[in-house]
Parts: structure tokens; sequence; C-alpha cells
């Protein structure tokens, strides 16, 4: 993957758009060995290396830059988890880095002190603008719970964030 990953690099900068097509091609065919979430920001990655809004490094591989892409990715998300409903997000960052399941997700009250530095003002105006009706509180709780359960076990989901 690597040596087609240089050839790539050195055909976009030859300026030959067919020399890259076909190393792109090429580089492409070695994608099976990547995960489904790989190919996807490998993609990406590759995508911004040929509108040149990422430069690329001497030394860095392919791999390297689809792990930044991942890492990336799931900061976004976590983040917007985070502001989405006002919690501390390294309380958050913690639990997912501690790779908990259905059964452990409480253990030691950790789930249970995460939901107390939800904002519950701001939970609630996130789901109004996205369900676009009121939200009872206790409702409020309850997709709060859901949400954020599955998003730990999970290991982290893009969620929308209304304008």
């Amino acid at each position: 993957m690597n040596s087609r990953f240089e050839k790539y690099k050195k055909a976009l900068s030859s300026g030959d758009p067919a020399t890259a097509d076909s190393a792109k091609e090429e580089l492409h065919k070695t994608f099976a060995t990547l995960s489904q979430e790989e190919q996807k920001y490998a993609n990406i990655f590759l995508h911004d290396m040929q509108t040149g809004d990422v430069r690329v490094a001497p030394g860095k591989t392919l791999r390297d830059y689809i792990n930044e892409y991942m890492k990336q990715a799931k900061n976004d998300q976590i983040h917007r988890v985070a502001s989405a409903f006002g919690l501390d997000e390294e309380m958050l960052r913690n639990m997912m880095a501690l790779s908990v399941d259905d059964a452990s997700i409480n253990e030691f009250g950790r789930f249970d002190n995460l939901k107390a530095t939800i904002d519950i003002t701001k939970a609630t105006a996130y789901f109004e603008k996205v369900s676009g009706k009121k939200s009872p509180l206790p409702m409020v709780n309850i997709k709060v719970d859901k949400i954020l359960r599955d998003f730990i076990i999970n290991g982290g989901y893009d969620i929308d964030l209304p304008e």
C-alpha cells in the first residue's frame, strides 16, 4: 500500500492527470486490506490531498494519515455530543477510553457521574431543535441516557447538530 501511495504522490506532483488517475486506481486496489471505516477515511484523505487541502509530509505513510483522520473524526464526535448536551467532555473521553459494555458502563458510578454533568437546558434545546417540538423534562432525561449509553458502548458515532 505504501509503495503505491508513494507512486500516487509522485504522479500528483508531476501534473499529469492520466498518470495520477492510474496511480490512484492502483492505490485503491490495496484498500481491500483496510476496514470499511479505514477505507472511508483513506478516500477522504486522498480527496483532500488531490484538492490541495492537505500537505503531505515526507516520511508519513498512508496508514499514518488514515489514523490521524480517524482520530480527528472521533474527537469531533465526542466534542459534538459534549456540546449538544453540555456535559463534561473530559469525563466522556475517559469513559470512551475504557471501552465499556452494557454491564460495566456504570461501574463505580461513572456513567451516573457523567450524566450529572449534563446541562439539562442545553439538552432540552437540542432535542427541541432536532424534533421541532417541546420535549418534557422526563423525556429529555430518557433520550439523553439512551443516546449517551449507545454512543459510549458503540465507540461513538456522528450526531446531527441543528443550526
